[in-house]
């Protein structure tokens, strides 16, 4: 038994010196620490989406694509007259990336006929569809940039003559 008491005091003294070795060694490394401050982007429409006139006589789609193509070759309408994608500007810090965020593609905008009524079928027409000439674009070195934006407009054949109105929203933010 004395050997057993010997073995196992010895054991633990063994264990104990193991554990207790010299003091741990300790470090220090010093990290960089930045930050940028860019300048808040300004957004400017400068010209809006229009599809011009068109005679409808039935359904269709009518799609203003944001390079500035037309196509309106539904056989129930008839376009004429000038068109125009909506233009933008955005200014902000020179070189910069920044990220055109446009309506999503399951949301719409009901245009409504000037001195019409919005629940009305006759008096709305939905646009949606919306694309830009890019998801992105570079600040150049004054710090702006332009970008386009068309989408498409769908009719029923049931509208009343008249100028159709309506908004839709247009977003930018650094990339």
């Amino acid at each position: 038994m004395k050997k057993t008491i010997r073995l196992g005091v010895a054991g633990a003294a063994m264990f104990a010196a193991l554990g207790m070795s010299s003091v741990a060694h300790a470090d220090t490394a010093t990290a960089d620490a930045t930050a940028e401050i860019l300048d808040a982007l300004v957004l400017t429409n400068d010209t809006g989406l229009d599809f011009g006139a068109m005679v409808v006589s039935g359904a269709g789609a009518v799609t203003l694509a944001a390079d500035g193509t037309l196509d309106c070759t539904a056989a129930n309408i008839i376009c004429s007259g000038t068109t125009s994608v909506a233009g933008f500007t955005v200014e902000g810090t020179a070189n910069k990336d920044v990220t055109v965020n446009l309506p999503s593609a399951t949301s719409s905008v009901d245009l409504v006929r000037v001195g019409g009524v919005a629940t009305d079928a006759a008096d709305v027409i939905v646009l949606d569809a919306f694309t830009a000439t890019s998801g992105s674009v570079t600040l150049d070195g004054t710090g702006e940039a332009t970008f386009d934006v068309g989408g498409s407009i769908t009719l029923d054949g049931s509208e009343t003559a008249g100028v159709f109105e309506g908004t839709f929203d247009v977003s930018v933010e650094y990339s």
